[in-house]
């Protein structure tokens, strides 16, 4: 069983966000504004709430104080079908996109990476990572439901976010119900980011991914707009992100 998920609102409320930051300064009070737009049923106020995730909270991977408790808030709103259903399909898209990428910043490989351009050790001595790992299994929770969501984007997505998510070791009781879908779907996504991170997802898991790893070098030249958003947006995975 995992954690569960906190209330959206009463997380709002209750967290001190004036001793929290991001990458543009002081996460009060301008964070728990924003990040309620989301439920607001107002388009223009989600596309303000996911500019800031993307821009602020998580600007190219990085984390800051106030990105734990935005993550937590994020997925306590994709878990609540109240909350979800105010939210577009492509906002809900963007939200899993954004958690997959909280994952990311904090998965074995990116440690590696750390440990290739920093010495070993240089993920660890930043309390951030640590705290972001401590609630994966929260994010898990909102973000699970949504891999057999009837829109294919959001489907994707939620593949790739749980993906990511099950880097967790407590969360491994999980990755037979999830892998057999990377496979079957993320692994053929017409987008070639996420065919990449499924076929690394699945390595990892120790499956045979020789075929997909062909299957997906085929159509590496096709029209890609996840693949542009990838590298415009999130900045690239092979450089420090400093």
């Amino acid at each position: 069983m995992v954690d569960e998920l906190p209330d959206a609102n009463a997380l709002l409320e209750e967290t001190d966000w004036s001793h929290l930051e991001h990458g543009g300064g002081s996460a009060d009070p301008g964070t728990p504004v924003k990040l309620a737009g989301l439920v607001s049923g107002k388009s223009d106020a989600a596309a303000i709430a996911l500019d800031h995730l993307w821009n602020d909270l998580l600007h190219q991977g990085s984390l800051y104080s106030a990105t734990p408790p935005a993550a937590l808030y994020v997925a306590a709103v994709l878990g609540e079908s109240g909350s979800r259903e105010s939210l577009a399909a492509q906002h809900r898209r963007r939200l899993l996109e954004w958690l997959a990428e909280t994952a990311y910043a904090v998965s074995i490989s990116r440690e590696q990476e750390f440990d290739d351009w920093f010495g070993p050790g240089m993920m660890a001595r930043n309390p951030l990572f640590s705290e972001v790992r401590a609630i994966r299994p929260v994010l898990f929770r909102g973000v699970f439901p949504h891999v057999f969501d009837s829109d294919e984007d959001v489907a994707e997505a939620a593949l790739l976010a749980a993906a990511h998510l099950l880097d967790a070791p407590e969360l491994a009781d999980h990755i037979g119900v999830v892998s057999p879908k990377v496979r079957s779907v993320l692994a053929v996504s017409s987008k070639q980011g996420y065919r990449d991170a499924a076929i690394s997802r699945l390595a990892a898991w120790g499956e045979d991914t020789a075929s997909l790893k062909d299957a997906a070098g085929s159509t590496k030249n096709e029209d890609d707009s996840w693949n542009e958003f990838w590298n415009s947006d999130r900045g690239s995975l092979d450089e420090p992100p400093f």
